[in-house]
């Protein structure tokens, strides 16, 4: 399992632990993210249209998690005779750079929510959450590039540059040689 599926799958999870709730119990959520009165005891009662979006919400997210592991290759879209066993899905670096914006832009709004609520637990749970999502993301787009340029000759990797530091050493080796133009 390369990282890309790693992630696509711990994605759909997040999503759907955040989903599950929404659809199956709305009036529970709703009723942890609003403000209680503690002199009157009680909450303000969930109405349809908070019950609709909640819902609503809910599907959105399982297929948002459906489509981000889909379309990362992590389930092959053709037959698995037809198609070699290590060919990329030429969608998965968008994907994860749209995901990864989408799970940063929730951290940020849930912890926002999290400092202007006084300290809900829900909204830091899920700032938390969307956090380590989006950080695997950003790993994955900056480390874990699997198309990997290693030279047959040396062995070493072809990408890599001498900024800011330079190989004195194979300065050195490479001296007599002529460079290419």
């Amino acid at each position: 399992m390369n990282s890309v599926t790693a992630y696509s799958f711990a994605s759909l999870a997040w999503l759907s632990t955040q989903a599950l709730p929404l659809i199956i119990w709305p009036s529970f959520i709703s009723s942890m993210l609003t403000t209680v009165d503690i002199q009157r005891g009680h909450h303000i009662p969930v109405n349809a249209v908070e019950q609709y979006f909640a819902r609503s919400l809910g599907f959105s997210q399982l297929a948002a998690g459906l489509l981000i592991v889909v379309l990362s290759g992590a389930l092959p879209l053709t037959s698995l005779v037809d198609t070699p066993a290590e060919t990329v899905s030429p969608y998965a670096d968008a994907v994860v750079l749209v995901s990864m914006l989408y799970h940063a832009s929730n951290c940020f709004y849930a912890y926002m929510r999290y400092t202007g609520s006084g300290g809900q637990i829900g909204y830091l749970l899920g700032s938390l959450g969307s956090g380590v999502m989006a950080t695997f993301a950003l790993w994955i787009m900056l480390f874990a590039n699997d198309k990997g340029h290693i030279s047959r000759r040396t062995g070493a990797d072809k990408r890599t540059s001498g900024f800011p530091f330079r190989n004195s050493e194979a300065d050195k080796r490479n001296l007599g040689k002529p460079k290419d133009l």
